[in-house]
């Protein structure tokens, strides 16, 4: 675990997200202790005394986690989080780079908040980064970066692998690729990865690296638009609708800020394993003062104790994309693969600016309808349609029109009309799937035209 110095308290943590700090009164008793590891404390003093004899700072910190429905605290080098496996990244606010890893190192530049990143190297706590518009390199912590939805990131392998000539587990060895290098694939085939390392080219095992698939949400596909993602299994991605996609078609993520992968497990046999899964409940900061005192030497204590808490809103209108992601998704539609602002059906129709945070439509209650957004900027939600990106809705079908329709197509009367599906179509054309209780009907029609037109297969 890297030490960090007392100056990073000036900036440890400072994000959008809410934090608490919980500071000792000086006046009051402090417990410290023989090491960081130890039990229980060897004594208590006013922290007045402590500080007056403090030598140094170090900064630990670690993650109190679910796995197996039992928590685990594990410290931040047994995990990778998503921002270790992310290429680019933005700043979550205005930030100062430095030149080495090291909160009292010289300014390299302050950076306004969203200047775009290219992340070099990544460890615990720092980041190794390159201001994409000037070249510009140093180091930036890693809580004040935010990663891209246009990224696919970089793999990195969390244990030593052969670099083979082919793509087979019996290819003739080349080298060993440490573990924890951070790869940006030349190809992704059928479970291995074409790489080149140092001046070798060849193929490793895809499922000894993690990616941002391993973190996804959603992921973006050029055909498919924005998809709910469960899981990556190996070279593919399974969507919430038991879909299979080849990671090599995604073009970028939306990953959960709250699953870490473990890449260092418990030296018992308890914990998670190797490669688990764990949702993060807590992130934890300790700044320990390590003190010397008359008649102990050198003492341990808690010198702060920031808890980073990333509070849920208790409204029920705003929630977030892990929790929305815990739902079943019915539909899901976003403007396009640079932009994240949206719509999602599932108990509820919500809209999303940032792709992070998602609020209800009150209009469409708890209930659940298609989606879609036309590349013309058309925003649709069942039977209502929004030229404002979502703000306000109107009608875009009348029943009887569509009752009519079919009527003509197949002589017969529909029993029910149910929307199932809308679905855009070029030249401001839109086509929507209609339930009739006996048949499933497609129908086509311009946006803004109220005549529809029966599709016969």
């Amino acid at each position: 675990m890297r030490s960090v110095v007392s100056k990073t308290l000036a900036f440890l943590f400072l994000s959008s997200n809410s934090w608490a700090a919980l500071a000792t009164d000086a006046s009051a008793a402090v417990s410290f202790f023989r090491s960081k590891n130890s039990l229980f404390p060897s004594g208590q003093v006013s922290r007045n005394a402590l500080d007056n004899k403090l030598l140094r700072t170090e900064t630990e910190i670690a993650y109190r986690t679910s796995w197996d429905k039992k928590e685990y605290v594990l410290q931040a080098a047994q995990i990778l989080r998503d921002i270790h496996v992310s290429r680019y990244a933005d700043t979550k606010t205005v930030a100062v780079l430095l030149s080495v890893d090291r909160s009292d190192a010289p300014a390299v530049k302050t950076l306004p908040a969203k200047a775009a990143l290219e992340i070099l190297s990544t460890d615990d706590y720092w980041a190794r980064v390159k201001e994409r518009s000037t070249g510009t390199q140093g180091y930036l912590p890693l809580h004040l970066l935010q990663a891209r939805h246009d990224d696919v990131g970089v793999y990195v392998n969390i244990i030593d692998t052969y670099l083979r000539k082919e793509a087979t587990s019996q290819g003739r060895v080349i080298t060993t690729l440490p573990r924890l290098q951070r790869i940006i694939p030349l190809e992704i085939t059928k479970n291995f990865l074409k790489i080149q390392y140092a001046e070798n080219i060849g193929y490793v095992d895809v499922t000894h690296f993690v990616s941002r698939a391993d973190y996804a949400n959603l992921a973006y596909h050029p055909k498919k638009n924005w998809m709910a993602a469960l899981y990556r299994n190996n070279d593919v991605l399974i969507t919430q609708k038991r879909e299979t996609v080849p990671l090599k078609e995604i073009l970028g993520y939306v990953t959960n800020s709250h699953r870490g992968v473990v890449i260092r497990p418990e030296s018992s046999s308890y914990g998670p394993p190797l490669r688990a899964r764990v949702e993060i409940l807590k992130p934890e900061a300790h700044i320990w003062g390590v003190s010397k005192l008359d008649g102990h030497g050198e003492v341990w204590w808690k010198r702060k104790n920031l808890l980073v808490e990333e509070k849920e809103s208790v409204s029920e209108t705003t929630v977030s994309t892990d929790t929305l992601m815990k739902r079943e998704i019915y539909s899901i539609a976003f403007e396009n693969k640079n932009s994240v602002r949206g719509l999602v059906s599932s108990e509820g129709v919500y809209r999303t600016e940032d792709g992070l945070t998602w609020t209800l439509i009150p209009q469409f209650g708890k209930q659940t309808y298609p989606v879609s957004i036309h590349p013309d900027g058309t925003w649709f939600v069942g039977a209502f349609k929004s030229t404002n990106q979502g703000k306000s809705f109107e009608p875009f079908i009348r029943w009887d029109n569509i009752a009519e329709a079919i009527e003509a197509a197949y002589h017969r009367n529909p029993k029910i009309l149910r929307l199932t599906q809308i679905e855009a179509l070029p030249n401001s054309k839109v086509q929507i799937y209609v339930d009739t209780g006996s048949s499933k009907v497609k129908l086509r029609s311009s946006i803004g035209n109220l005549h529809w037109d029966v599709v016969k297969n």
